[in-house]
């Protein structure tokens, strides 16, 4: 059962942050992976963007996560999560629809469902949150999505070949 007092209790600027997290999260399927390019998405598109900013700037009022100083490789991918939305709408301002459905796509994948699954490294809130008696279930479950997600958009990729990733050994007799 998740509990709710560990969330409900955090520090403002941890709670900002997880709300933009969730936030951004929640709307991904719908923004991301949406057939029709409509004023919806556009709209929702904007949330998206918005709530990912938000996001990456929170997390540098948030330390303590190891690191160098008061910074981790989590700081490190909001600098990259940052950039990447100034260039995916560059991209879509200067018509590079692709461009941009790519970097968009990426960024979900690795600069959202990456910090999603360190999130449930033992001892962090949402680990605590999700089971203080088993810390590890949420880390697998987790994990475990973030694999199938990959293991998805690999699939959907038309220039994709298993050889590209394992090298295919021919033996002579």
């Amino acid at each position: 059962m998740i509990d709710l007092n560990i969330i409900l209790t955090m520090e403002p600027n941890i709670a900002i942050h997880a709300t933009s997290a969730m936030i951004a999260v929640m709307l991904t399927p719908f923004v991301l992976w949406r057939q029709k390019r409509d004023r919806m998405h556009k709209t929702l598109g904007y949330v998206w963007v918005t709530a990912m900013a938000i996001t990456a700037l929170s997390s540098f009022t948030i330390s303590g996560v190891g690191g160098v100083g008061r910074f981790s490789f989590l700081h490190g991918l909001a600098i990259l999560t940052l950039w990447t939305l100034f260039i995916a709408i560059r991209m879509a301002i200067k018509g590079n629809i692709k461009g941009h459905q790519a970097a968009l796509r990426n960024l979900a994948t690795f600069g959202l469902g990456l910090p999603l699954v360190l999130n449930f490294l033992p001892e962090r809130t949402f680990s605590r949150a999700f089971s203080d008696e088993a810390p590890l279930v949420g880390l697998f479950l987790m994990a475990a999505l973030y694999i199938a997600i990959l293991f998805w958009r690999t699939s959907k990729r038309k220039d994709f070949k298993i050889t590209t990733v394992l090298p295919v050994y021919r033996y002579r007799a």
